[in-house]
């Protein structure tokens, strides 16, 4: 599974959460964050040629968390709601095969 469609939905994903708060708010709003199962950080320190050892600490701004009670990865925004990063038939496959990996 590759990586580069999730690291590319954060960005779309924070613009269109962006328009949500009022432009006023932008300053004092905190950047969501990506909860992510330790599958999917395997695999982006992998594609993003992360020595071993080491995990993305943000994707554009937002903290990286490793968590491995989620089964994809999701960005967490200020009011706690989740959205999924993954593109829709990635989603599928992490979920029918055990730890998300193919």
């Amino acid at each position: 599974m590759s990586t580069t469609y999730a690291i590319a939905n954060v960005q779309h994903s924070l613009q269109a959460l962006k328009e949500m708060i009022p432009p006023e708010k932008w300053s004092e709003t905190l950047l969501p964050i990506i909860a992510a199962p330790g599958w999917w950080m395997t695999e982006l320190r992998t594609e993003m040629g992360i020595q071993e050892g080491y995990e993305p600490e943000s994707i554009h701004g937002c903290t990286v968390m490793r968590n491995d009670e989620v089964t994809e990865p999701m960005l967490i925004d200020h009011d706690g709601k989740m959205y999924p990063i993954l593109p829709k038939w990635q989603r599928a496959k992490a979920a029918d095969t055990e730890g998300g990996e193919a």
